[in-house]
Formats: structure tokens, sequence, C-alpha cells
């Protein structure tokens, strides 16, 4: 814990301290070691902060996003896409050139 959060403090001598969403990851997930009675004096930001963070990550990951239906037609392959050109371009070459026969 205490090496993570030099790094952060590294990364920013001046001002005040931001986390990233990293930061808040490992905070959030080093929070499950610790007692909760002892996050005060542990964590450099407030118990409900830590929880905050910790409802997002799990709200993020459970949203279902990874379920949801691709829209739209799917893609088509190189190979076939290559083919389908190439006879487009065979058939309007051969249809420009020629008569019609009647």
């Amino acid at each position: 814990m205490l090496r993570h959060e030099n790094a952060v403090l590294r990364r920013q001598i001046s001002g005040r301290v931001r986390y990233e969403p990293v930061d808040r990851f490992w905070l959030a997930a080093l929070s499950g070691l610790i007692p909760r009675y002892r996050w005060r004096e542990v964590f450099p930001v407030t118990p409900g902060t830590l929880l905050a963070w910790h409802r997002r990550f799990i709200a993020a990951k459970w949203d279902y996003s990874a379920q949801r239906a691709r829209t739209g037609r799917p893609p088509t392959r190189a190979a076939l896409r290559e083919l389908i050109l190439r006879l487009a371009r065979e058939t309007r070459g051969g249809a420009t050139g020629g008569s019609r026969a009647s």
C-alpha cells in the first residue's frame, strides 16, 4: 500500500494529489485486505471515497456491455471483399468493351 502511495506522490511532487483510474483501482482493491476500522490510518482518502470508487468499479464490471449484441451488418472478410471487387472490375470491363448481339 505504501509503495503504491509513494509512486503516486512521486509522480506529482507539487500541487494537489490527483489519483488516476489505475491508482483508484489499486486503492479500492487494497481496501479489501485491511480491516475497515484501520482505513483512516492507512489510506490517504476517506473511507467514503474508497467505497465510492469500489462501487464504481463493480458497476462498470457488471454493466453487461460485453453481452450486448453488435448492431449493424457484420464486417465482410478481406478475401471475400477482394473477390467481389475483382468480379466487379472484370464484369464492368467486359460489358463496356463488347457489342450486344441482337
